[in-house]
């Protein structure tokens, strides 16, 4: 009995356990329940349609953008510019024409028809031309079927235009090519509208340099000359002076100049020099022999300042001929100086003091009878003074004992 009895307790202790199975089963089944199916069905669904909604809205915006860019096209092409013309004033109307029964066939589309008879409407109405001047254009444009042409294009979106190899913008130039063509027909000619017109250019400045000629970088260099004599820069003066000298080395003034200011610090060597230089080169200019002359007159180079002036001693210069005169003197050349005076008379014969000299050289030379006509030829002249009158008197006294 006790063998059983332990059996019947095994039993009892198992016996939940099935019970706990068909609970667990129970759950889940309840867990796989029709309500979750519905919800996860709705919910794919819902995006499904949101996307197709989406993709739906994307290709209508792109319709109607497409729409919008033709009317614009249209809206161009359909503004026109009417020459006036004397002997077409008096039409009233312009001719209707038909499409061709060959662009009814390439146009099948509702967009061409509903285009090709807006034209048909269009070409049907009357254009009043008012008496313009001859050289002024008069602008037609019609509005009416223009607006018509944008409501029929922002209205409906584009078709498929499969069956026909023309595009929508070829369709609407080849029909505004048409209605110029027989606007052309009844005696007027069209223009485009402003829209073509080529656009003004934008106004731009541009910076280059510029390479300064010689003569411009000289004169540039003579200014900096005076502002730096002004200031009393000596030194910046003679290398300004010394670049233009370099640049033009034919321009006497230039030279002369920086020759004085070498002159004035005592540096009588490289005036000499820079003087010579400009004597080789123009061996006709008298005032940088003259200067070269009074700088070796200046060291007591009597016999090289007589050489510097020698070259030129037939010129028809009267401070030339002067000072030549006068070096010939000191140089004891006293027959070059008579030549001097001869030139200075033969310039002006009315001038007594040339003759006076004249006679005073003859007079040093013991050439008396030539002295004493020659004094008496300066007598008779009027602009001696009264000692140089005297003067004369007393060696035509002398000479004549």
């Amino acid at each position: 009995m006790s063998v059983i009895n332990q059996m019947l307790k095994d039993l009892e202790q198992r016996s939940p356990e099935p019970n706990a199975n068909s609970i667990q089963s129970g759950k889940v089944v309840e867990s796989h329940s029709p309500r979750k199916i519905v919800v996860i069905t709705s919910i794919c669904v819902l995006t499904v349609c949101l996307i197709v909604f989406y993709i739906w809205q994307l290709i209508s915006e792109n319709n109607a953008l497409k729409s919008q860019k033709i009317t614009n096209n249209m809206s161009v092409v359909g503004t026109v510019s009417v020459r006036n013309k004397p002997e077409d004033i008096n039409s009233s109307a312009i001719t209707p024409k038909k499409v061709n029964d060959n662009e009814n066939k390439v146009l099948k589309s509702p967009i061409s028809q509903e285009v090709a008879k807006i034209e048909v409407k269009q070409q049907t109405s009357t254009v009043n031309v008012e008496n313009t001047p001859p050289n002024k254009t008069q602008y037609v444009s019609s509005n009416k079927p223009l607006e018509k042409i944008t409501q029929v294009f922002s209205t409906k979106p584009l078709l498929d235009n499969s069956n026909s190899k023309i595009t929508p913008a070829k369709k609407a130039v080849a029909l505004a090519d048409e209605h110029t063509h027989s606007a052309g027909s009844s005696g007027h000619e069209h223009t485009l509208s402003s829209a073509d017109k080529p656009k003004p250019k934008a106004n731009r400045m541009s910076v280059s340099r510029r390479q300064l000629s010689a003569d411009e970088l000289a004169e540039q260099k003579l200014v900096l000359v005076e502002k730096a004599l002004d200031a009393k820069q000596i030194e910046k003066a003679e290398k300004l002076l010394e670049d233009v000298v370099i640049i033009r080395p034919s321009d006497s003034q230039t030279r002369k100049k920086l020759a004085a200011l070498w002159f004035g610090r005592e540096a009588y060597q490289d005036a000499v020099n820079l003087l010579s230089q400009g004597i080789s080169l123009n061996s006709k200019d008298s005032s940088l022999r003259q200067m070269k002359a009074r700088i070796h007159l200046k060291q007591g180079q009597f016999t090289a300042a007589l050489n510097t002036l020698k070259p030129l001693a037939q010129l028809k210069d009267e401070q030339y001929q002067i000072m030549l005169a006068n070096t010939a003197q000191q140089a004891k050349q006293n027959k070059i100086a008579v030549d001097a005076y001869k030139v200075l008379i033969a310039m002006k014969p009315d001038i007594g003091r040339w003759q006076l000299g004249l006679a005073v050289l003859y007079d040093k030379n013991s050439q008396f009878e030539l002295a004493s006509s020659t004094y008496k030829k300066a007598l008779t002249k009027n602009d001696l003074s009264i000692s140089s009158e005297n003067f004369i008197k007393q060696r035509i006294q002398v000479i004549g004992q």
